[in-house]
């Protein structure tokens, strides 16, 4: 009998018969508990899609819970037991749906379900806005764009506003505009009004690189009809006396033949006022649609175009053939040259040499007597308004701006359109004005809504990639190619400074120009446009820095290093806009 009691045999069944069970109810616990959080997730996932899915639908609220239980029976047929309790609450306001989703479910567990512990809930809720959408893309078509860069902006483009139409609330009415910007920007559009452009030569500095320096002078003091007046018969005879094919000949001669007529057609011509329709006008050349920047403060401001005030009118964009010996037939992309010499320049006795004599021979506007003139007494003229390397009064102007509008096959058609366009530079605060009077009710293209308009939401998306640049010429007497602001070493009024803030070098400029951009974003912000921006396939720090602080918060600023990673950035700020989203 002792040496019954003191056998070990048979010790290990005994234990495993007494810890058995509680093995067992551990890993049940550890699978159930597994499959608690695994169908937790799947059945959070299919709400948040299933909730989605019905925010999407412009339906009735029982087309939309009809919706919303259907795809939580499809999705979850595969792991839920029985019939899932579902509810969705619809809460639809004046500018906005918001839709919430519950849903009760129960799923076969391996031990928990003989406690009753089997029914997991779920809840996920969308909010979408049904505000009005008014969005102006500023896009850049200068020439560092190349052919593979436009391109891929033109992808870029599309799947925003692709993502804006697949996102959107049906019940939305969806404006967008393009502008596409060089250092200039061409509102020769749809809806565009004669009324918004000085063709009188009343602005202060239409044709301001056609007068001598006493000229200005005295124009700046000058009331609008007298700054668009002939020219004084002095005036005349100065540039006229410098005619190549004059001979003894004045504008008072009373000779006749060939050549006394077309005297008398140099000296007709000359002395209008050299405004640049009239010079459109006398060159045989046709303006194309692209203008100057305002002067300030009316630059950097939303102030209407107004007839009475000349100076609030948009001076026809008009680029000079520039003082260099030899006609052009192409137009340059050169750094340090002058690139735009369309003209043959018809004076005598005026070097071409010396700075002194170049900046007599760029004003002169003998050159542009064209019309009816004859034999060799016409000039000749190179011009080519083809993108790439363009010459002539029109150089480096893009396409039009399409004006903000619901019909998307018109946005499209203006995306398509874009190429890129060497010379001149790079002008992104040209850009964005013209992007934030799309955005405004008044005019220019006044077919926007208020600003403080409550159905309303509008944005801004600035695309750019490089900075903002006066290029080329540098080494002439210009300091730059023509652009928005004329010449960098082109005096501004009442300075020995340029047009832009004074600034006479690239340097300057681009500082200047940076604070323009910056400025205007800011009052957009105050005006509540939500700005992005977009810099592609450069990470310059000084447009870093400008483009991070001009979006409206850290999210809506994008860095795309490709093609691929410019296209995925503008499709994200499409479904942004959209505003349909999982707010839990």
């Amino acid at each position: 009998m002792k040496t019954f009691w003191r056998s070990e045999s048979g010790n290990f069944a005994m234990m495993t018969a007494v810890i058995l069970p509680a093995l067992l109810a551990g890993v049940g616990v550890a699978i159930d508990t597994a499959n608690i959080v695994n169908s937790k997730s799947r059945l959070q996932n299919i709400v948040d899609s299933a909730v989605l899915a019905a925010s999407q639908e412009n339906a009735s609220d029982k087309e939309r819970r009809d919706l919303f239980d259907s795809f939580v029976a499809s999705q979850g047929a595969n792991f839920i037991v029985g019939a899932a309790q579902t509810r969705l609450i619809i809460d639809e306001g004046l500018n906005y749906v918001q839709l919430t989703g519950h849903v009760e479910a129960r799923i076969g567990l391996f031990l928990m379900d003989r406690f009753g512990n089997q029914d997991i809930t779920v809840s996920a809720t969308t909010f979408r806005s049904t505000k009005t959408l008014e969005i102006a893309m500023v896009l850049d078509n200068t020439g560092s764009m190349g052919q593979a860069g436009i391109d891929a902006l033109k992808r870029a483009s599309k799947a925003l506003v692709t993502a804006v139409d697949n996102n959107g609330d049906p019940r939305q009415e969806v404006h967008i505009g393009v502008v596409p910007f060089v250092t200039a920007v061409n509102i020769n559009a749809e809806g565009f009004d004669e009324d918004w452009i000085d063709t009188r030569g009343e602005a202060l500095y239409n044709g301001w690189n056609f007068i001598s320096d006493q000229m200005r002078n005295v124009r700046l003091a000058q009331t609008p009809a007298q700054r668009s007046a002939d020219l004084t018969n002095a005036a005349r005879d100065a540039i006229v006396n410098n005619w190549e094919h004059r001979g003894l000949m004045t504008c008072s001669t009373s000779q006749t033949g060939a050549l006394a007529d077309d005297m008398r057609r140099v000296c007709a011509n000359v002395k209008k006022y050299p405004h640049h329709q009239e010079l459109f006008r006398q060159s045989g050349t046709s303006w194309k649609g692209c203008v100057e920047a305002r002067p300030a403060p009316y630059n950097l401001d939303l102030t209407p175009p107004d007839p009475a005030k000349p100076d609030t009118l948009f001076v026809p964009y008009f680029a000079p053939s520039e003082p260099a010996a030899q006609r052009m037939t192409n137009g340059g992309n050169d750094g340090s040259r002058f690139n735009n010499v369309w003209l043959d320049h018809k004076t005598v006795n005026l070097s071409l040499d010396q700075d002194a004599t170049r900046h007599v021979v760029q004003r002169s506007t003998l050159k542009y007597v064209i019309e009816d003139m004859t034999g060799n007494r016409k000039p000749g003229r190179s011009v080519k308004d083809t993108h790439n390397l363009t010459i002539g009064p029109n150089r480096a102007c893009p396409t039009p701006i399409t004006p903000l509008t619901t019909d998307m096959a018109k946005v499209n058609a203006g995306i398509d359109a874009m190429q890129f366009w060497n010379g001149s530079g790079t002008n992104i605060s040209e850009g964005l004005a013209w992007g934030w009077r799309l955005l405004s009710p008044g005019e220019p293209f006044a077919g926007a809504a208020p600003f403080e308009a409550e159905n309303v939401s509008k944005f801004l998306v600035l695309m750019t990639d490089g900075t903002n640049v006066s290029f080329g010429a540098s080494n002439t007497i210009n300091r730059s190619d023509y652009g928005s602001y004329g010449f960098l070493n082109t005096p501004a009024a009442g300075s020995s400074g340029g047009r832009i803030s004074g600034a006479t070098s690239q340097g300057a400029a681009e500082t200047a120009l940076n604070t323009y951009t910056r400025t205007m974003c800011t009052r957009m912000k105050e005006q509540g446009v939500e700005v992005y921006t977009v810099l592609y396939n450069t990470t310059n720090s000084a447009v870093t820095t400008l483009f991070r602080q001009c979006a409206s918060r850290t999210g809506n600023f994008h860095m795309a290093a490709n093609t691929v990673a410019l296209e995925e950035a503008f499709a994200k700020i499409g479904r942004d806009v959209a505003t349909l989203h999982l707010t839990q």
